[in-house]
């Protein structure tokens, strides 16, 4: 029996990567009869829920984070360190596995020191143009690196590096019928179709642009606006108020054409991908892999105030295969209007250039990786 540990920051970007690579060694041990035993260690939440999603338990620590502004936050974390450390040395000792897979950040780097003290074979895999602090600590400690964006391996001090692009999810990577994907938000297959993300969590400024253009956006397209939890509601408030305020004139073509949801699962995402004939989206490495696993044209806004500016670093990358970038303090409701025209005017063109940026296999070329590690 092999023993697999997988660990990763608690955002979606590092889970949704590690949940693709564990689902692709699940299937490939099964397919070759192999042993193997896998389990998660990092906080709860999002990893607890992902993790039991595909029958993995999740062993919950302490994960103190570092801030990069000031914060008294960053104080109390330091209480926690002595904590963190010996909850994941225990751990490790306890299960004692043959490899630890990590994804980066903060909940990552004492269950890889923990398995760097007891020599159990390290393998990383960073997903953003610019690598997170975790995995720059702890590169050269792996047997392996894996990365998503060429321009990552000049940070690495790490030798042994392969370039595999960013792990998809299974249900992300299929792209469906695009009318019947159309029919399943309730819009119509003759219009055209722009799908608005600012990523799990939403986005404020994506969603302000759109709020003040939506009257003209929605004259031409159909619009599905994924906007995040925490803004749902008061999106939905001033969409009604635009409605209810235009009833004499645009108010019915906005009902009409808009559909707005807070989240989507990944069903929900893989149908408003195949709807989409423009794709409006931050630019976090999964939601990027995904947006070229559809081969959609695209306009990306990166967070501003993303860690180490990775956000920026991974839209000017992708930007080289054609999708559109707007920087956030450049986005008016204005230059959003436009570049939707202009994304969807040059759609064949753009989407040709974009499909060669899309790396599908990601996730089985790290599972077939790691099994024959252990040959």
């Amino acid at each position: 029996m092999r023993r697999i540990l997988l660990t990763g920051g608690g955002s979606g970007g590092h889970l949704y990567p590690l949940v693709a690579v564990a689902e692709e060694l699940q299937a490939r041990a099964l397919q070759g009869a192999i042993g193997l035993d896998m389990k998660f260690i990092g906080s709860d939440g999002l990893a607890k829920e992902l993790s039991s999603s595909i029958g993995i338990k999740n062993q919950k620590i302490i994960a103190p984070k570092w801030r990069r502004y000031a914060s008294l936050q960053n104080f109390l974390d330091i209480l926690k360190v002595p904590v963190a450390f010996l909850q994941s040395l225990f751990f490790v000792w306890s299960y004692m596995p043959d490899l630890i897979f990590s994804k980066g950040g903060y909940d990552s780097f004492f269950p890889v020191l923990a398995s760097r003290i007891f020599g159990i074979p390290i393998v990383i895999h960073e997903s953003d143009a610019i690598p997170g602090k975790a995995n720059l600590w702890v590169n050269k400690w792996a047997v392996k690196v894996f990365i998503a964006f060429e321009s990552a391996k000049n940070y690495f001090k790490n030798t042994n590096i392969e370039l595999v692009g960013n792990p998809m999810r299974r249900g992300l990577s299929g792209v469906s019928e695009r009318s019947s994907a159309v029919a399943a938000f309730s819009l119509d297959s003759s219009k055209p179709v722009v799908l608005i993300t600012g990523a799990s969590q939403g986005s404020q400024a994506i969603n302000e642009a759109l709020i003040l253009s939506v009257v003209e956006i929605a004259k031409k397209f159909q619009i599905i606006h994924q906007c995040g939890a925490s803004n749902f509601d008061q999106v939905k408030n001033r969409m009604l108020i635009i409605i209810k305020e235009g009833e004499a004139s645009y108010g019915q073509t906005v009902k009409n054409n808009y559909r707005l949801y807070p989240t989507f699962d990944v069903g929900q995402m893989a149908l408003a991908y195949s709807a989409a004939d423009v794709i409006v989206s931050r630019s976090g490495a999964a939601s990027l892999f995904e947006i070229a696993a559809a081969a959609k044209p695209s306009i990306v806004i990166p967070l501003k105030d993303s860690s180490s500016g990775h956000q920026l670093a991974n839209a000017r990358e992708f930007s080289k295969f054609g999708a559109i970038l707007i920087e956030e303090q450049n986005l008016t409701s204005h230059i959003l209007l436009n570049e939707i025209n202009r994304a969807f005017e040059n759609r064949v063109e753009i989407s040709d250039k974009i499909r060669h940026f899309a790396r599908v296999d990601a996730a089985a070329n790290i599972a077939v990786k790691i099994l024959d590690m252990f040959n």
